[in-house]
């Protein structure tokens, strides 16, 4: 048995490099196909996906690598959103891998290329994660300055999504000052917004609970700790993010001994571990709070063991919290021994870290000041000498006069452009009711709510209830994505879907239907625009399923092609005869408002939007209903 298993290990190993070199291939081949045809766009976007690509499977190396090889392509066509997307993913890395002075660099590149790309809603991520970084180093008046400029960029441009991330990012900034009552303060206005999607992510949920927990604990309130754990365990147990379950197992075991609880310690620390990458700061925390926990046991041999595997995890330079951690377990560990002499000299490691890391906390605090007084010191000496010599004073007049005419050109371009956009935003909005109105067709609803009575009358009310709720969440998506430019391609897949096992419950399941598409389609994040599919869909049901009882079948296939998402909507319906040519019942409504949507989304954002629909009566093969093809452009930030 021993053998067989062994055996079956080597092949699933031979089997996952197998695909991971098929991975590397299609990208490289990707990329090679760029060059063929001086596609500079393609190149940056492929190289970016071949990071991501390393970066998923921890070969942070070569994702850097290839991140800078994108960076060059998207500076030789000047794309600044290209520009920024890939230094904010380059400096991300470095964050990861502990390298503060690298993550800061890059970030700067990324807000930079976000301020020129015009793009200000990019903005206020990225000097959220420059505040964190700086709060990483000790730099807390500067961590502050910038994550509080994020959230004012946010306010004024009424952008509210993921507000809750941002509280929660802003309070952990203050939290590594050791501000407490600001941390809380951040985190509380980040839990009174956890219960709107649009304003909370399932990762700052979990994030705002294990602030939550951390407060708690920190208040030696460890019944309430434990409850906040645990409902951060269950958020990453209903949203498989293993991630929020190893935090959370992780805290409540540190919760545990403080309740002298240390059996059930160990075993919810050993747990949590199972749940992290291994990598990095998880790595060198989880083994220092294993260490921690078999002292507190007297094991001393099993304490050394996790505390000399953090002390010798290559990145614990990047972490002097930790550091200082594992010097103290270790001094501990050597005094119970009985090795004076070794404890020491772990002692004295603790001490020289801890001072330093003291001095260059002074140190900042000096150069902040240092920076504040001479940057006063300037202004007064400006002040002086522009009261002194104001008849020697012309030429900067004459280039503030020009500053200001410049100024007021620059904005009364800005101006422009913005009655532009108005006008702009002004035809989508009209075109949005439109398509809101022909979305919430009157016939489909009363047809609806008339199939739910029946159901109610024969006194099914589960199926009542069912059809009651898909209709109610049918109606809030179209509402909702109506008022929107771009959707998850989640959102479109849920929205048809419940459509139409609504259209099936009111036609008596007179058809069936298939959603086809590749599991690993990133549907969470390829945005598309929204309602284009529907009503290709309902012309299938309306007038291909029409007089038919039993037997229709309708299938929808999404494919990934690049940049963008096909889609396939076909039918075994009647097709269109010729009489509704003449009749011009293809030419709905619908029909037009889609092809005005498609005109207005290729001028917008300057991407091929192509349309085919095959009558399949017309190609002489036996086949019948119609086949739509639509080449969805995907609009992401890229």
């Amino acid at each position: 048995m021993k053998r067989k298993s062994l055996i079956f290990t080597f092949l699933s190993l031979v089997f996952i490099s197998n695909l991971y070199c098929q991975s590397i291939v299609e990208f490289r081949n990707k990329i090679n196909d760029a060059k063929q045809n001086k596609d500079t766009l393609a190149l940056a976007r492929n190289w970016y996906k071949l990071a991501k690509y390393y970066d998923n499977n921890n070969q942070f190396q070569q994702s850097n690598n290839a991140l800078r090889t994108a960076w060059v392509y998207a500076e030789a066509i000047h794309n600044q959103k290209a520009i920024s997307t890939i230094t904010n993913y380059l400096a991300s890395n470095f964050s990861y891998m502990g390298k503060s002075d690298s993550a800061i660099y890059y970030y700067t590149i990324a807000l930079n290329a976000g301020f020129l790309s015009g793009d200000s809603t990019r903005i206020p991520g990225i000097l959220i994660n420059i505040g964190s970084e700086y709060a990483d180093i000790g730099k807390y008046l500067k961590a502050a300055n910038y994550s509080i400029s994020a959230i004012r960029i946010k306010e004024l441009l009424n952008d509210s999504t993921d507000m809750a991330y941002f509280y929660q990012r802003v309070g952990e900034v203050y939290k590594s000052a050791d501000e407490k009552e600001k941390w809380e303060e951040y985190v509380q206005k980040a839990y009174q917004l956890i219960h709107n999607e649009k304003y909370a992510s399932t990762a700052a949920v979990a994030a705002i609970y294990n602030d939550l927990g951390g407060i708690a604990e920190s208040n030696k309130n460890y019944t309430q700790a434990l409850l906040y754990y645990d409902t951060l365990m269950t958020i990453g147990r209903e949203n498989n993010y293993n991630r929020a379950i190893g935090v959370a197992l992780s805290n409540r075991a540190t919760v545990l001994k403080n309740l002298g609880r240390i059996d059930e310690a160990l075993e919810s620390a050993k747990l949590g571990q199972t749940y992290r990458n291994g990598k990095g700061y998880q790595n060198i925390y989880d083994n220092n709070l294993l260490a921690e926990l078999f002292l507190a046991k007297n094991n001393l041999s099993e304490a050394k063991k996790y505390a000399m595997l953090a002390a010798q995890n290559k990145k614990i330079e990047n972490y002097p919290d930790e550091m200082m951690r594992t010097f103290r377990i270790l001094y501990q560990i050597q005094k119970k021994s009985g090795n004076f002499k070794e404890a020491l000299f772990w002692n004295e490691k603790y001490k020289l870290l801890s001072d330093s890391i003291r001095d260059k906390e002074i140190r900042t605090k000096i150069v902040d000041l240092e920076i504040s007084y001479q940057t006063k010191k300037k202004e007064q000496k400006i002040e002086l000498l522009t009261t002194e010599n104001k008849l020697k004073n012309n030429r900067i007049k004459a280039a503030v006069i020009i500053v200001v005419a410049l100024l007021l050109l620059i904005g009364l371009i800005i101006y422009i452009l913005q009655i532009r956009k108005k006008q702009a935003e002004l035809k989508q909005n009209i075109l949005q009711q439109q398509i809101l109105r022909a979305q919430m067709n009157p016939h489909f609803i009363f047809n609806v709510l008339g199939s739910i009575q029946n159901f109610m009358l024969r006194n099914d009310t589960k199926k009542a209830s069912e059809f009651l709720s898909k209709f109610a969440t049918l109606t809030r998506a179209i509402l909702n994505n109506s008022a929107t430019e771009v959707i998850p391609l989640a959102d479109e897949i849920k929205m048809l879907t419940n459509y139409i096992e609504l259209e099936r419950m009111r036609t008596n399941n007179n058809f069936n239907f298939e959603i086809n598409y590749n599991e690993e389609l990133e549907i969470d994040f390829i945005k598309i625009p929204p309602m284009l599919i529907q009503p290709f869909v309902e012309n299938s049901i309306k007038h291909g399923f029409a007089n038919i009882e039993n037997g229709g079948l309708l299938r929808i296939t999404i494919t990934d092609k690049g940049d963008h998402i096909d889609f396939i909507i076909e039918d075994n319906g009647r097709g269109i005869e010729k009489t509704d040519k003449e009749n011009g019942e293809h030419k709905s409504m619908a029909t037009i408002i889609f092809e005005k949507r498609r005109k207005l989304i290729q001028q917008k954002y300057k991407k091929d939007f192509k349309f085919e629909l095959i009558n399949l009566n017309d190609n002489k093969t036996g086949e019948t209903g119609v086949k739509v093809i639509l080449s969805l452009p995907i609009i992401n930030n890229d």
